[in-house]
């Protein structure tokens, strides 16, 4: 992912003309930067003084992309006037977003965002609205100017996870370099992450948490948290031994005790009918209970509610909240998935529970195409909050599939989603993915069932119906995807069959002229007179 990596607002002396915003792709490699915007808002009024659309631009060969003034070395990829990044209370923001456009003077917001850093140098200094927006919940950055007596930067050195103000540390400047980090804090990919956590409901005997790592990673000084109510702190266990040769550590929420004694029942960890819950693995041996959870120390952390909500709640700084069927009787997961779109910040989806195995993810290779059309008053609505509706018919959409096969999917499932509104009209496109065949025919039987249906579709409170008069989709059935490289083999065999069927009359044709020549005996033959005429 694209990460803020290096902020250097403030230089000695009046020139201000070494600033600079460096950017770092953890991909370690050339990278398009097409739809990612870079933002500067000034503290005082929470406004945007500054907006970069990136678009068209790429990182260097090593992942780093460089912002600065035009007079600095290394030469910046963007130029700016000298003085021109804002020394603070002020923030920088890097967004991503193919729809939303982002503005002059805009205020500041959390759509589309991917990394922030808030940040002064000089204190006290307040931004309550940047913090409250960009990162709920955390402190301020200093850019401490005692800390050396050449020029200095806030440098990430404490994970790669976007929107971590503790992921930075004042150092000396490195533009395009790798930052100066102290040995004990150097900038690595966090060692253990959260794989799966199994929330299974009913009578089914097994719960747990798995995490992943390098095998014989040790997890000593790290602890197992369970977020509740207000994100306070509900458990924390101190984990012990080292992940193992599969790269999976399974932790067994069985109801016993805990290694420090907490008794960990299935009611304290499950997902909450109100508000969110969430599992989180922080860097420190032990958090007392009934504390409010920050990010300082956090090393990975997944969120999950049975009511899926677009209200901010208080645990909306570990990320985003995954929705689980809560009501429902079969063993359920939320497992890690590297599928769909790069830029999305969704990575759990719902899936069987796979102790110790490798998790079950939704699939490109068991796809289905579907074209949609609705009917809508107007497109006003569509066209004037494209990437809100989009996302709130990607969610109904996810929901009417749930409730129509009961199959376990979410919305990481739905890829490449997108709708054009024409007069009232809306037409939709995209994939489901599934995790098997007999899951992608079911999501086939669903796709169909919508389409013939004529209940009101619901988006936003709003009732829609689908509608036959699609032009285009007309024309493009609905494909699953493995059936389509099927049909096509077909067609590849009838072809080269008839080919060789040709091919094989003809060489009958010409053998059988060659075993029965004509007869000599019955031809008239001209003699010499006849032909000297001729001649």
């Amino acid at each position: 992912k694209l990460l803020i990596n290096e902020v250097n607002p403030d230089n000695p002396g009046g020139g201000e003309d070494a600033e600079y915003i460096e950017l770092f792709y953890t991909g370690r490699t050339r990278f398009d930067l097409q739809g990612y915007w870079l933002v500067l808002y000034n503290g005082k009024n929470s406004r945007a003084y500054r907006v970069l659309d990136l678009s068209g631009h790429h990182t260097d060969e090593l992942g780093y992309f460089l912002v600065g003034s035009s007079a600095m070395s290394p030469a910046p990829m963007i130029r700016l006037p000298p003085n021109t990044i804002q020394n603070g209370v002020d923030a920088v923001a890097l967004y991503y977003s193919n729809t939303t456009f982002y503005a002059m003077n805009m205020a500041v917001t959390a759509e589309g965002l991917v990394d922030a850093v808030v940040y002064t140098s000089k204190m006290p200094a307040k931004a309550d609205q940047l913090v409250k927006v960009l990162v709920p919940g955390q402190r301020i950055l200093y850019e401490n100017d005692s800390h050396s007596t050449e020029d200095e930067s806030l440098s990430r050195c404490h994970s790669l996870s976007g929107k971590i103000q503790s992921s930075f540390q004042v150092t000396t400047v490195t533009p395009l370099r790798e930052n100066f980090c102290s040995s004990s804090s150097a900038l690595v990919p966090p060692a253990v992450r959260i794989s799966e956590l199994c929330l299974a409901g009913g009578t089914t005997p097994f719960r747990f948490v798995e995490l992943e790592g390098k095998p014989g990673t040790s997890l000593r000084g790290l602890s197992l948290v369970f977020l509740g109510k207000e994100g306070k702190v509900h458990a924390s266990v101190p984990l012990r031994g080292t992940i193992g040769v599969t790269g999976l550590f399974m932790f067994a929420l069985d109801g016993g005790h805990g290694h420090d004694g907490t008794n960990l029942t299935f009611k304290g960890i499950s997902a909450a009918s109100e508000g969110s819950s969430a599992i989180a693995v922080y860097s420190t041996s032990l958090i007392p209970g009934g504390t409010k959870a920050t990010s300082e120390n956090l090393v990975d952390a997944l969120v999950y509610t049975c009511e899926p909500s677009t209200a901010r709640g208080h645990l909306d700084f570990l990320g985003p909240s995954y929705a689980v069927p809560c009501n429902d009787s079969r063993p359920v997961s939320l497992s890690r998935c590297a599928c769909g779109n790069a830029s999305t910040e969704l990575q759990f989806a719902i899936s069987d529970p796979t102790p110790g195995l490798q998790n079950s993810c939704p699939q490109d290779a068991f796809a289905v195409d579907f074209h949609l059309c609705l009917l809508t008053p107007n497109c006003s609505m569509w066209t004037l909050h494209h990437k809100k509706m989009l996302e709130s018919l990607g969610r109904a959409l996810v929901s009417s599939l749930e409730e129509k096969c009961s199959c376990g999917v979410s919305e990481l499932y739905l890829q490449e989603l997108n709708l054009m509104c024409v007069g009232s009209l809306v037409k939709v496109w995209g994939q489901m993915w599934a995790r098997q065949l007999e899951q992608q025919q079911s999501i086939e039987t669903w796709r169909q069932g919508f389409l013939a249906s004529s209940h009101p579709f619901s988006v936003d409170g709003r009732l829609l119906k689908t509608s036959p008069e699609c032009v285009t989709p007309k024309n493009a059935p609905s494909v699953l995807h493995s059936g389509a490289s099927f049909r096509g083999w077909e067609v590849a065999l009838f072809v080269v069959g008839s080919l060789l069927l040709m091919f094989l009359l003809v060489s009958l044709a010409f053998y059988f002229i060659k075993r029965h020549p004509q007869n000599y005996t019955n031809i008239e033959m001209n003699d010499r007179g006849e032909i000297a005429e001729d001649f």
